[in-house]
Parts: C-alpha cells; structure tokens; sequence
C-alpha cells in the first residue's frame, strides 16, 4: 500500500509504510489543528523520527544521527505550525459574516 505523503529524505523513504505514516498522523493530530502545509510538513517529520527510533541500533548509526537532525527540526516546524495556528485562529474570531472587524478609538479632544 501506498502512503499519502512524499517522503524526499532517500535513504528514510524506504521505510516510511502506510502503517508508520498513520501513527505519525495520529501523533501530530495531538499536538493541535494544523493547516494543509503543516499538517504534512508534521507528519513527515514525525514519521521519521518514529523510523529512527525504531530502527537505530546504537549510539552511533545513521538514524541516531538523523534522529537528532530530524528531533531538532521537528521542535522548529511545531513553534511554526503552532503559531500559524493561533493566527489563524485569530483571525477567524475577528471575523463577523465573513467581513473583519474594524474599529476606531474615538477621543475628545
């Protein structure tokens, strides 16, 4: 079976099964509501760190190395998705009938 992402890193891709991609999807489910870009962007990365973690066999292979690399940047896209998320959300609660809410701050003079 196929996965319903692309996973660009080679030498991971390969072990990336539609298995390891729903508990990556089901992990970033988790951590919040995420738009499209995001979404997938989490997914990867957290399917890679789960290859990793299953696959590494001491302190010093290649997917200890990739480990780190792919923890690192997975800590950098969350504070990225989690902050687009909470803009988003933002700006949907400033919306009255699909129209932004404007105001002025009115003062005597």
């Amino acid at each position: 079976m196929s996965t319903t992402y692309d996973y660009p890193d080679a030498y991971l891709a390969k072990f990336c099964t539609q298995a390891m991609e729903t508990r990556a999807i089901a992990d970033v489910a988790v951590m919040g509501t995420f738009n499209t870009f995001w979404t997938e962007r989490l997914t990867v990365l957290r399917a890679y760190i789960i290859v990793c973690l299953e696959n590494q066999a001491d302190a010093e292979d290649l997917f200890t190395a990739k480990l780190k690399s792919y923890k690192v940047e997975m800590q950098g896209a969350t504070a990225s998705a989690q902050a687009q998320a909470a803009a988003d959300a933002a700006e949907s609660s400033n919306m009255v009938n699909g129209f932004g809410v404007f105001s002025i701050p009115l003062e005597r003079a």
